[in-house]
């Protein structure tokens, strides 16, 4: 008899479950120890699945990473693109953007703190990666409230501005709350861009305004 042609799809879902299953054990560990002192074994441990079973379905340290990654950017606060870039203002624009960057940071601290993108290529591509798409789109943002022009370098700027490390400093550190570090990295923002840049200028009233 032929097998039912459900049945590979049922192994394949169970298969996808068990692998999120891992993933997400990985993701508990990262975040408590860190990636570089997490151990399969710990992982299987966690999972509650066997060493072997691991090692089948993320044979290499990149792989698992990946898994792990893919599974806690899937639950992260997403950049609300479209809402910034409509922003009427670039004072309303930075702060929506920060607002946002504010979210997705303190989602991503408990792995992000361990700063293992330094030792691991894996990570360190990835935040390569982050970095160039996130001034991509201040660069984009910017044309858009500022007009044509070069804008390389105050995207460069802002992105380094809106960086995990100097959020992370400020809030944990410095142990400055939270709206108190959003309304900082905005003043930041607008001072980067000039007081020209910032806000439109009041019209300077005539000489006639002022006989009146």
């Amino acid at each position: 008899m032929p097998p039912r042609p459900y049945d590979n799809q049922t192994r394949l879902q169970q298969q996808a479950l068990l692998k999120e299953r891992i993933a997400a054990a990985t993701a508990e560990l990262h975040a408590e120890k860190g990636a570089v002192a997490t151990s399969y074994a710990e992982i299987a441990g966690r999972a509650g699945v066997s060493l072997p079973t691991v090692y089948k379905h993320f044979p290499t340290q990149a792989q698992l990473i990946a898994a792990c990654t893919g599974h806690v950017a899937g639950r992260a606060p997403r950049l609300p693109s479209d809402e910034i870039l409509q922003a009427p203002s670039l004072a309303a624009a930075a702060e929506a953007l920060i607002a946002a960057m504010d979210a997705i940071h303190a989602h991503f601290e408990p792995w992000k703190a361990w700063r293992e993108h330094r030792v691991i290529p894996s990570l360190g591509d990835l935040a390569d990666r982050q970095r160039q798409q996130l001034t991509g789109f201040i660069a984009q943002l910017l044309a858009r409230q500022l007009g044509a022009g070069e804008h390389r370098e105050l995207a460069a700027v802002w992105e380094s501005l809106l960086d995990f490390d100097l959020w992370h400093r400020l809030a944990r550190e410095h142990k400055l709350p939270r709206a108190a570090v959003r309304r900082s990295l905005v003043h930041l923002l607008l001072a980067a861009a000039g007081p020209r840049r910032a806000a439109p200028s009041s019209p300077r009233p005539t000489r006639k305004a002022f006989h009146e």
